[in-house]
């Protein structure tokens, strides 16, 4: 259990799954406006409600950032009870410790709890239908901070991607490294989300004094394959062997989860609250793959 940077802080945070790919973010990023407590599973797990209480209660921290999560979207298809343990009932037991200790709640949710058969970009206020086990996981997850958490700041986001943990922008440049042909889906439409972007927005939110339900992504839409595409463009990677196929075409012994083919994310209310709009997702990319793990941006 980790205690970053302890005098001259504004404030105390606490972070669960802070060894993922957004803890690691959201650790780093807040790490001169806070003082911080990292925690993973072993220092606290977010399924053991009596553990939220302890480990809340004694570091008694202003705001509690839950990026804990079951991710694996397609094994949750055999494996929803344990999608369930963790994304529902495990924000269920932390957004409990928040409203007995008095800590504002910030967690994230995710495209997935829509049903993707929209024509126009999702709000926050649009009905949901979760297509998968993941999807309904974070919708109850979703429903517990709602009846819980007095004081509460969920962002839904989408497509991460980041300098710490395997995404979409790894695994092509890594496939493509080794040379291996890429076959991706042309059909699901959606926006990246870069982490340091997605930290930056919390503060922006916090800054605010903004609660409730948040969308926020990287600006602009598309779809895998022209993802992909960009990213070999700008990376040397002129060889790489690219093809296009469509969801239809997806073997569903290796993708069992359905997936949205809709999925972009309306910021309007993000931006009303903030009053900045996201940078497009092309210029977010270009400048992790410039900057790395080192990014520019810090509380």
């Amino acid at each position: 259990m980790a205690i970053q940077n302890k005098t001259a802080r504004t404030g105390r945070m606490m972070i669960t799954g802070a060894n993922g790919l957004l803890g690691r973010e959201i650790s780093r990023f807040f790490s001169r406006g806070y003082e911080i407590l990292r925690t993973d599973r072993e220092e606290c797990d977010v399924t053991r409600a009596r553990e939220c209480l302890r480990v809340i209660g004694e570091f008694s921290p202003d705001v509690v950032v839950h990026c804990a999560a079951y991710t694996a979207v397609d094994r949750a298809e055999a494996e929803e009870e344990a999608a369930f343990a963790l994304n529902a009932r495990g924000t269920r037991n932390v957004a409990l410790a928040c409203r007995e200790h008095g800590a504002l709640l910030v967690t994230f949710g995710t495209d997935y709890v829509f049903d993707g058969t929209s024509e126009r970009p999702y709000s926050e206020n649009d009905p949901t239908g979760p297509l998968s086990a993941y999807g309904r996981s974070k919708l109850a997850a979703e429903e517990a901070v709602r009846e819980i958490a007095p004081d509460f700041l969920l962002l839904r986001t989408q497509w991460l991607f980041g300098a710490h943990g395997r995404n979409f922008v790894s695994s092509i440049l890594d496939r493509a490294g080794r040379g291996e042909e890429l076959r991706v889906v042309s059909d699901q439409k959606g926006s990246p989300t870069y982490s340091l972007d997605l930290a930056d927005a919390v503060k922006r939110l916090l800054d605010a004094g903004s609660r409730g339900i948040f969308h926020f992504s990287n600006e602009g839409e598309t779809t895998f394959f022209v993802y992909a595409a960009f990213l070999l463009a700008h990376t040397g990677n002129k060889e790489a062997r690219l093809s296009a196929l469509s969801t239809s075409d997806l073997s569903r012994d290796e993708y069992p989860a359905p997936r949205p083919l809709y999925a972009v994310l309306s910021k309007k209310k993000y931006r009303e609250a903030t009053g900045v709009a996201p940078r497009r997702w092309e210029e977010a990319v270009l400048d992790f793959l410039r900057t790395g793990s080192r990014g520019e941006r810090d509380s």
